[in-house]
C-alpha cells in the first residue's frame, strides 16, 4: 500500500515519490525544477520528461528509465544510478559528481559541459555519446565484470579526462581532439581511428593501447611515447 503523497508545492510541482507516481500516471511529463534529494526512485519510468534544472543528490534510480528525457543543469550528485537508461537524454550542464552509473545505456546521450568528478561509468553503453567540455577528472570508466565500457564514436572533444581511468574501454573512431587526459590510465584501450589531434597525454600510461590507426599530430606526449 502506498503513503499518501504530500501536497504538491506551490508552483504545482510534486513535493515526494508518490505525488511523483501520480503524476506520471495522469500522463505528465514536465516537472522542471524539482527538488527531491534522497529519493528511491528504483525502476522509475521518466522517459520523455523534462526535468530540467531539478535536483536529485543522492537518489537512487537503479535501473531507472530516462530515455529523450531533458536533464539540462539537473544535479545528481553521490546518486546511483546503475543500469539505468539513459540513452539520447539531454544532459548538458548537468552535475553527477561521485554518481554511480555503472552498467548504463549512454547511447546518443549528451553531456556537454556537464561535471561528472570522479563519476563512476563503469561498463556503461555510451556510443555515439556527446561529452564536449565535460569535467571527467577521476572518473572510472574501466569496465564491468561482464560489460566492456563502449565509447566507440563518442564526441570528447575539448573534454577533461585528467586521471581518469579507462583501462580496457573501447574508443574506437571516438574524437578526443584537445581533451585533457593527463595522468590517465589508457591501459589496453581500443584507440584505433580515433582522434586525439591537439590532446595531452602527459604522465598518461598507454602500455598495450592500439594505437596504430590513432591520430596524434599536435598532442602532447612524453618522450618515449
Amino acid at each position: 500500500m502506498h503513503p499518501e503523497p504530500r501536497p504538491p508545492q506551490e508552483d504545482g510541482r510534486p513535493a515526494d515519490l508518490e505525488a511523483l507516481r501520480q503524476a506520471l500516471a495522469a500522463g505528465r511529463l514536465r516537472f522542471e525544477g524539482l527538488k527531491l534529494g534522497d529519493l528511491d526512485g528504483v525502476d522509475l519510468d521518466l522517459n520523455d520528461c523534462d526535468l530540467r534544472g531539478s535536483c536529485f543528490q543522492e537518489a537512487r534510480f537503479g535501473r531507472a528509465h530516462f530515455r529523450r528525457a531533458n536533464l539540462e543543469r539537473c544535479s545528481f550528485q553521490r546518486s546511483l544510478l546503475w543500469g539505468a537508461d539513459l540513452s539520447e537524454v539531454r544532459a548538458s550542464g548537468s552535475g553527477w559528481q561521485e554518481a554511480d552509473l555503472s552498467g548504463s545505456r549512454l547511447q546518443g546521450a549528451d553531456f556537454s559541459a556537464a561535471l561528472l568528478h570522479r563519476a563512476c561509468l563503469r561498463g556503461v553503453v555510451a556510443a555515439g555519446s556527446l561529452w564536449r567540455s565535460a569535467r571527467l577528472v577521476e572518473a572510472d570508466f574501466r569496465s564491468g565484470l561482464d560489460q566492456l565500457t563502449d565509447l566507440g564514436g563518442a564526441d570528447l572533444q575539448g573534454a577533461d579526462l585528467s586521471f581518469a581511468q579507462l583501462q580496457g574501454a573501447l574508443l574506437r573512431g571516438a574524437d578526443l581532439r584537445e581533451a585533457t587526459l593527463y595522468g590517465a590510465d589508457l591501459r589496453g584501450c581500443d584507440l584505433s581511428q580515433a582522434d586525439l589531434r591537439g590532446c595531452d597525454l602527459r604522465d598518461c600510461n598507454l602500455d598495450g593501447a592500439q594505437l596504430e590507426t590513432t591520430r596524434l599530430e599536435g598532442s602532447r606526449r612524453d618522450p618515449c611515447l
